[in-house]
């Protein structure tokens, strides 16, 4: 039985597509063996996990919202606290804003409805903002992202119990490095990148040990010769 009062945070699988030399941008592997694009590749064995919940950094997110825009000035002062504004959504695209830079014009990646996880540093205009685009947003800091207490608020807020991390290398980094991370699962494609400041899947801060330990206990080809590797993190170094 669980303690009266504590929020569990949700597992959290860490799916990624990479080259044999870990470098995630897809866009200069050329056309992969057995696949339509490298796309298809990463969303399909990510469905194939059913869950509703991805979340990813600012760097990804931004690829999802909309033209860059000059905030309009609220009318009003904006409660500085979380705020829902579909509490029933069954699957959401959750991203983390610590500065408040990203624009949403519309509350939903793909049907998926957008939460932000932001600090204290946004603006009340920010704020208003994404009430207007009806953008979900959770307070998770004062200067910058608290993680371990975002994954609470998101359990607790909407009931997640599993959710999928997609990048990018610096946050994937950050929450392996905090101990958030239960799983990764790795597709290994048949490419070398061999770019020098290209990301990774886990880029962080210099550490004198490693984040964690792994047991695999999954692996398949897939066409073309990708591999597909699920790991258990079993040792966190934190």
């Amino acid at each position: 039985m669980l303690n009266q009062g504590i929020t569990m945070r949700p597992y959290v699988i860490c799916h990624m597509c990479t080259t044999v030399d870990g470098k995630i941008l897809g866009d200069r592997w050329g056309k992969l063996p057995g696949q339509k694009h490298e796309s298809d590749l990463f969303e399909t064995t990510a469905a194939s996990f059913g869950i509703g919940a991805w979340l990813v950094g600012t760097t990804t997110m931004d690829e999802f919202d909309g033209r860059k825009v000059k905030l309009p000035r609220a009318k009003k002062t904006v409660a500085r606290r979380d705020y829902i504004a579909n509490p029933k959504a069954k699957t959401l695209a959750i991203g983390a804003d610590a500065k408040g830079v990203l624009r949403f014009q519309e509350n939903e990646v793909g049907g998926d409805h957008v939460v932000l996880l932001i600090t204290d540093r946004v603006s009340n205009d920010y704020l208003a903002h994404l009430h207007a685009a009806g953008v979900s947003y959770l307070f998770c800091g004062k200067q910058k992202l608290d993680l371990r207490a975002a994954l609470q608020k998101l359990g607790s807020a909407f009931g997640l119990r599993k959710l999928m991390l997609q990048g990018g290398g610096r946050f994937n980094g950050a929450m392996l490095q905090a101990g958030l991370v239960d799983e990764i699962s790795h597709i290994t494609v048949p490419v070398a990148d061999g770019g020098a400041d290209v990301s990774t899947m886990f880029d962080g801060d210099a550490s004198p040990k490693a984040a964690a330990t792994l047991r695999l206990f999954s692996n398949k080809i897939l066409p073309g010769g990708a591999v597909w590797c699920r790991y258990k993190v079993a040792a966190k170094h934190v």
